[in-house]
């Protein structure tokens, strides 16, 4: 029997499932996502309103053994707004039948079609087709929550919902990396404990699978060593940190963030260098500089700290934090304090 098919759909062979599965095709129920899954004696297939989420179950199929690559696929992907289907085979037939899109396995005589109730959320009457470029042209985007991604229609200002349940890796990078920053650890402090170490532990799990998907992302090698050298693993904070540099080494922000974790495992000569090709991505960063110049003194160079400190002041003779390197500087080239040997010394109030 002819199965409808929604928004996008997976659509899978029978006799695929009855090889791959315990239960054979009977056994589809067990792994359907939603309640918009359903089979004739022929297909299966499962509709849902996002193409992220018909991805996610296709690559769930491909664990199960299915496959979706040469000539005759064990299931495909069809999208109803343009009747595509991914890959191309030729088991399927798609029609149209009391305006509702239709599939059916070639050879297939029966005439009665498996749907949704009328009052499914996926009613074929409330639900409308938008190809990414409509949607990028007639819409703008609100906010997603709890799974539901709202848009206003630029001429009328109507709000539409699109269902989604599955995260992209952008969302997930952003929802992680928020985590990330709000518990960031400053040089000088020490590592998050207790609730706030769990919430960096948590992300750092869902970092690693990103990193595995895209191991060449300076981005995700860049929030792991943060959230790394948040809980206090700083050798594993390093190493991720290292990684991103060699990625993406005009970014200033890993060069600092790489120097920050060798100042706080007192490795000088790694921070020395991480702050030295930082300042010559970026000469006039005040910032970058008086790092520079902390890094110079702590390895010794007392002099060199006093010229970098200066150009960094004259750049901006009102900054803070300069001003204080600045003076704890010149207290060590006079002698009124001791050379410190690392950040924690050269933050302790002098005597």
């Amino acid at each position: 029997m002819p199965v409808q098919i929604q928004c996008t759909a997976v659509v899978i062979r029978n006799e695929a499932l009855e090889r791959v599965l315990e239960d054979g095709a009977a056994g589809f129920e067990m792994i359907a996502p939603n309640a918009m899954s359903y089979a004739d004696d022929c297909l299966s297939q499962a509709s849902f309103m996002s193409p992220i989420d018909a991805e996610e179950f296709a690559k769930s199929l491909e664990l199960h053994g299915l496959d979706r690559d040469g000539e005759t696929p064990d299931f495909v992907i069809v999208q109803a707004h343009d009747r595509s289907i991914d890959p191309e085979c030729d088991w399927l037939i798609l029609f149209e039948f009391d305006n509702r899109l239709v599939a059916t396995l070639r050879g297939s005589q029966s005439r009665t079609v498996i749907a949704p109730a009328e009052d499914s959320p996926f009613d074929h009457n409330s639900v409308r087709h938008y190809s990414d470029e409509e949607i990028a042209e007639l819409f703008e985007f609100v906010e997603r929550k709890d799974g539901i991604d709202t848009y206003r229609e630029k001429a009328t200002g109507k709000l539409v919902y699109h269902t989604r349940k599955t995260e992209t890796p952008d969302e997930i990078f952003k929802r992680t990396f928020d985590v990330v920053w709000q518990l960031r650890r400053e040089p000088g402090m020490g590592p998050q404990e207790g609730d706030a170490a769990q919430q960096v532990h948590a992300a750092i799990n869902e970092l690693q699978s990103l990193a595995a998907k895209y191991p060449e992302s300076a981005n995700v090698a860049l929030a792991l060593g943060m959230a790394w050298f948040a809980v206090g693993k700083d050798e594993t904070a390093q190493r991720q940190l290292v990684r991103a540099v060699h990625l993406q080494p005009d970014n200033t922000i890993l060069w600092k963030e790489l120097g920050a974790v060798c100042l706080a495992r007192n490795d000088i000569p790694v921070a020395l260098d991480a702050a030295t090709k930082a300042v010559m991505v970026s000469p006039d960063d005040v910032e970058l500089l008086g790092n520079l110049a902390v890094v110079q003194l702590l390895s010794g160079a007392v002099a060199e700290a006093e010229v970098t400190i200066e150009h960094a002041l004259s750049k901006d003779p009102e900054e803070e934090v300069n001003c204080n390197v600045r003076k704890i500087i010149a207290d060590v080239a006079s002698g009124k304090r001791p050379q410190p040997g690392s950040l924690f010394e050269m933050m302790r109030p002098a005597n």
